[in-house]
């Protein structure tokens, strides 16, 4: 549903990402495993919290934080497919020190357990 929703967004406007939040999910994407806040993303870009979860509503149709638990999901689902790491490990690599709390949140977004991910990506 999120990727639909993406997708609607960017072919019904012009392609128009500003510089500051491309640069802030660039970043971000290289460091998923830290404990980012919203005051903490918005302080990355030097704006206001409100101002950042606008922009990021209206550039990519979520919130700054789902964005961060998109992003943290799409590059857990990247490890589950390349490699043999543990769950617990691939949790703590996209900033979940609770396993379990990862594991629901990837079910909630991909609608498999990891464990499921991983069984299916290996079998293709």
């Amino acid at each position: 549903m999120e990727l639909v929703q993406t997708y609607v967004l960017r072919f019904a406007q012009p392609w128009q990402m500003d510089d500051r939040l491309s640069r802030l999910w660039e970043k971000i994407a290289h460091r998923l495993g830290e404990p980012w806040t919203l005051s903490q993303l918005a302080h990355e870009v030097h704006m206001s919290e409100e101002h950042l979860r606008r922009l990021t509503t209206q550039q990519l149709g979520r919130s700054p934080m789902r964005q961060l638990t998109y992003l943290r999901m799409r590059h857990a689902a990247e490890l589950l497919s390349s490699t043999e790491d543990k769950i617990e490990s691939i949790a703590l690599a996209v900033g979940y020190h609770n396993a379990f709390v990862f594991s629901t949140t990837f079910k909630k977004w991909t609608g498999w357990r990891p464990s499921e991910h991983r069984a299916r990506t290996h079998r293709a």
